[in-house]
C-alpha cells in the first residue's frame, strides 16, 4: 500500500463500509473503562481518527493503529497522531513482531484488510495472541479480492509481473473455510454474516483511483510502465463484470460480498497452535 494522500482522497467506499459496521457492532460489544484497542490495517489513519476514535473515546485509554506499510504509518503519525492515538508498523503475518503485544488489547478491529493477507491462518492466530482473555474481535473483509480477479484477466505482457507477487493468489477463501480458520485460531464466534453490497462511484476512473494505492503491481512495475498499465486496467474493467458501468451516466457500481465476524477470546481458554 502506497500513496497515502491519494488513498485518503479516494477511500469513500472504505469509510462508508467501516462506519456502517462500527455503528452496528460497537454497541453490541462489552465495554469497560480504560480499554486498549487495536486496529489492524489502519492505512493512513483517517478512519481511526475520524470515525473509530469518536465512537470509542469515552471507553478507551489508547487506540493503536498498525499497518505493514511504513509510508502509510509515517503519514498517519504526522497527520493523526495524538496522546490517545498511536500508530506503529506491524505485519500481522509476522509472529515474532506480534508476540511483542501478547495479551495486550481488549478489542481488535480489522476492516477491509484480511483479504490482502497472504497467510490468513497465521494472521488469525497472531490476533488471538495479542488479544486479552475475554477480549473481542471484529473483522470485516471481502470474500473475493477484486484485484485477484482483475489479475486473471490481464494480457500476457503483464502476467509476468504477477509472478513477482508472492504467494499469489490471495483472498480466495470460502465462507466455510473462513469460519473454520477463525475457530481453529481459538476464537468463539458470536456472529458471522455476509451479504451482497453495492457502492456507486461517479465514474470508472474513481473506482480505479480507489484500487491504485493497494495494487501491488505498482511495486514491481518499472515506473515508465505505470501509465500503460493503468490504461490496460481500465480496458479490462470495461470488458469484465468486476464492475457495472452505466452506459448513459458512466456511473460505476462495484458489487462486493463482505464478511463480518464478531468473535471472543474466552476467559481462561487454553489454546495451542
Amino acid at each position: 500500500m502506497q500513496w497515502p494522500e491519494h488513498y485518503v482522497k479516494n477511500n469513500g467506499m472504505q469509510r462508508k463500509n467501516s462506519e456502517d459496521n462500527f455503528n452496528i457492532y460497537i454497541k453490541k460489544m462489552v465495554w469497560k473503562s480504560n480499554e486498549i484497542v487495536l486496529d489492524i490495517g489502519c492505512g493512513p489513519g483517517d478512519v481511526i481518527s475520524d470515525i473509530l476514535y469518536p465512537l470509542l473515546k469515552n471507553n478507551i485509554k489508547q487506540l493503536v493503529g498498525v499497518d505493514k506499510s511504513i509510508e502509510m504509518i509515517e503519514y498517519a503519525k504526522k497527520t493523526y497522531g495524538c496522546s490517545n492515538i498511536d500508530f506503529k508498523v506491524l505485519d500481522i503475518e509476522n509472529a515474532n513482531d506480534c508476540s511483542l503485544y501478547s495479551n495486550r488489547f481488549n478489542k481488535i478491529f480489522s476492516f477491509l484488510c484480511l483479504h490482502w493477507v497472504h497467510n490468513k491462518v497465521d494472521s488469525l492466530c497472531n490476533m488471538y495472541l495479542m488479544l486479552k482473555s475475554g477480549g473481542e474481535l471484529l473483522l470485516n473483509f471481502l470474500l473475493t479480492n477484486p484485484l485477484v480477479e482483475l489479475y486473471t484477466h490481464l494480457d500476457a505482457e503483464w502476467q509476468k509481473y504477477i509472478k513477482d507477487l508472492k504467494k499469489m493468489p490471495y483472498g480466495l477463501y470460502s465462507r466455510d473455510e473462513t469460519r473454520e480458520d477463525i475457530i481453529k485460531a481459538g476464537f468463539r464466534i458470536i456472529n458471522f454474516e455476509s451479504s451482497v453490497k453495492k457502492y456507486t462511484f461517479p465514474d470508472l476512473s474513481s473506482f480505479i483511483d480507489t484500487l491504485k494505492p493497494v495494487d501491488e503491481m505498482y511495486d514491481f512495475l518499472p515506473e515508465h510502465l505505470h501509465d500503460r498499465y493503468a490504461a490496460h486496467v481500465k480496458e479490462k474493467l470495461c470488458q469484465t463484470q468486476i464492475v457495472e458501468i452505466c452506459p448513459i451516466t458512466g456511473k460505476t457500481i462495484f458489487i462486493y460480498t463482505p464478511i463480518t465476524v464478531h468473535a471472543i477470546k474466552d476467559l481462561n481458554l487454553k489454546h495451542e497452535y
